[in-house]
């Protein structure tokens, strides 16, 4: 295992930093974003501009959106310039952060130990969800970093968000402010106000076929029909190849054993430890003694927290009993390892001497689970290598895929050298696309300007491949009057009826006399007046853009808001009320998680922006 791990927890472990289980192990380089980044790049804050740093903010652009949008949003599809703009910012911030980690001393021993535990925990570097250091070294490797280079950059990368975390954990709020808040947002009105129902003025609309064909003459772009496309396409299916999977002679009995082999290893195990530290004596024997005698009031049956909290030097842990969790092969020193094997729940080992400190260590805890069945783990197995091996031929059956559309092998060709039928679509447009796979890359394909017809394209899905080519596209063509007649006075009638909209409310807006008002709307049923008290800022009694228009103005206005569905309001704002100490007292608690989000996203604000604002950047050939 790695050797650099080997004195963790060997001396004082400093300040306990939050481990980050979020560091973004996504092996992204430069090239699979296409940004054009190369050679040099400056500096930024002093720090050093590396194609690693641009790898890293790459990746971790990915994420934030993920975070944003969900695991299925796919970065590449965004634009370029919108893209390389977002790695830039993710670059200046890292940076900046990184720099002002750097001064306050946040990159340190503590910190590296954190980032080796988050490595050491990704599921990327696991095999049976154990840490395995040839799957590490392949991977980092593969991607231009050794081993310790690449636990240098997750420990700049963990200060940096360390720093970035502790800047926005500020969540206090005064109660003047929280007070404010709750007026701000429980404040009602009473307003006053006229509406014009779209939907009924339009319906009382009349067209002549005449307008109807003028409309249609004049605006014939309007009327074409969507280009059509129709496509082939010939489908592997990892299920398919399940029969065609060999299992070697004795591989299951060999897995079982191994199977059964590592579950003996699974037992976790917590630990605490008392911890005596020599350099903080003259010789090693008078450390020697301090340990030895903590072990003879242990062996007496003093509690082994009591002895922590009195004893131990480690002072991460000895206020909370020496826990140090539970105990991992990879990250602790070998020598814990020899110690704990033999003990069961309350044993305390012998001495552990490490070069700079003596242990004393307690096994607190014991996590024994029962192995499946012969039968049922042999099921597993079996089921894992036609899993992985059903995979792997369809992949084989992808890659000759791919081999024969380079050589423009027709659909046709390829259904024969792969023996799979060929199956039709319908045809589809982009608004009634309704295939059965649901996977965007296939409509985007689809309606591509790469996409030609009779040219395969291979796409992977999670379990099947999809070949597909183009067999008959449809031009767009102007469609009959007769056959969209609806469409067309759907179109004028909606247009006459926003102007009509119009015209009423500025004819409202300049009768002042209340009675000639009264008769104005008395005139047509879609326009009615009305009133209401108290009206609440998130009330269901109008549209939430009204209701965003009249807390956005003052008391005595009259404005004019207008709904998504084009309903017209004249509202007239009498007065707003705001609430008793007593009604806010009754609801402030339903208050206080929300301030702190928004104070939170203010904080998130403030920092972005002085970041970029006092950021030094000094880069070179960054091509945006």
């Amino acid at each position: 295992m790695m050797e650099s791990l080997r004195n963790f927890l060997s001396g004082p472990t400093g300040i306990l930093i939050i481990l980050l289980l979020g560091l973004p192990f996504v092996f992204l380089g430069t090239g699979s974003l296409g940004t054009g980044f190369s050679g040099s790049f400056g500096s930024i804050n002093g720090e050093d501009v590396t194609e690693t740093d641009i790898a890293l903010a790459s990746s971790s652009a990915v994420q934030r959106f993920k975070s944003i949008y969900g695991d299925d949003f796919d970065f590449n599809l965004l634009d370029e310039d919108f893209k390389n703009q977002s790695i830039k910012q993710e670059l200046i911030l890292q940076k900046v952060l990184q720099s002002e980690a750097r001064s306050l001393g946040f990159i340190n021993e503590s910190t590296r130990n954190e980032a080796k535990k988050a490595i050491i925990q990704s599921p990327a570097f696991q095999i049976d969800g154990i840490f395995n250091e040839g799957v590490y070294e392949a991977q980092v490797n593969s991607n231009g970093y050794t081993k310790e280079s690449y636990i240098d950059v997750m420990t700049d990368f963990s200060a940096s968000e360390l720093y970035r975390d502790s800047l926005n954990i500020i969540n206090f709020i005064t109660e003047n402010e929280l007070n404010d808040l709750v007026k701000l947002f429980e404040k009602t009105s009473d307003v006053e106000f006229i509406k014009i129902n779209f939907d009924e003025l339009e319906s009382e609309i009349i067209n002549t076929v005449d307008e109807l064909k003028e409309y249609y003459d004049e605006n014939q772009i309007l009327f074409y029909a969507e280009e059509q496309r129709q496509f082939q396409y010939i489908t592997l299916l990892q299920s398919d190849y399940s029969d065609a999977v060999q299992v070697p002679e004795n591989y299951i009995d060999n897995a079982y054993s191994q199977y059964l082999l590592n579950f003996d290893n699974s037992a976790q195990i917590r630990i605490s430890h008392i911890m005596i530290e020599k350099s903080n004596y003259e010789t090693r024997e008078d450390a020697f003694n301090v340990i030895k005698n903590v072990e003879s009031l242990a062996i007496k049956g003093d509690e082994f927290s009591t002895l922590a909290a009195n004893y131990s030097e480690d002072i991460v842990t000895k206020d909370i009993g020496g826990d140090l969790d539970f105990f991992e092969k990879d990250i602790f020193p070998p020598e814990f390892d020899d110690a704990i094997k033999d003990l069961d729940i309350n044993d305390i080992s012998d001495i552990v001497e490490l070069d700079d400190t003596f242990h004393l260590i307690k096994v607190t805890e014991k996590i024994v689970e029962d192995p499946l069945s012969e039968d049922e783990a042999k099921d597993n197995l079996l089921n894992e290598l036609i899993e992985t091996e059903s995979f792997a031929l369809m992949q084989d059956d992808l890659n000759e895929s791919e081999d024969l559309i380079l050589a423009n092998n027709t659909l046709n060709e390829i259904s024969e050298k792969l023996d799979k039928s060929i199956n039709q679509s319908d045809l589809y447009s982009s608004t009634n696309y309704s295939f059965d796979l649901t996977d965007p890359e296939i409509k985007d394909y689809l309606f591509s300007s790469e996409a030609i017809i009779g040219k395969p394209y291979a796409i992977e899905l999670s379990d099947r491949v999809i070949v597909m080519s183009v067999s008959e596209i449809i031009e767009p063509e102007l469609q009959p009057f007769d056959v969209i007649q609806d469409s067309v006075k759907e179109m004028i009638s909606n247009s006459k009826a926003k102007e009509r909209i119009n015209l009423l409310t500025s004819e409202l807006n300049l009768i002042l006399n209340e009675e000639d008002q009264k008769n104005f709307i008395d005139t047509y049923k879609y326009v009615s007046e009305e009133s209401f008290v108290d009206l609440k800022r998130y009330s269901s009694l109008m549209p939430r853009e009204v209701l965003i228009d009249i807390f956005n103005s003052n008391s005595g206005k009259t404005i004019t808001s207008e709904a998504k569905n084009g309903d017209k309001y004249i509202v007239n704002i009498v007065k707003f009320d705001y609430p008793e100490q007593s009604e806010i007292d009754q609801v402030i608690n339903e208050y206080n998680a929300f301030s702190e989000d928004i104070l939170q996203t203010k904080m998130s604000q403030i920092i972005n922006e002085d970041v970029f604002q006092s950021a030094r950047v000094n880069l070179s050939n960054l091509v945006l």
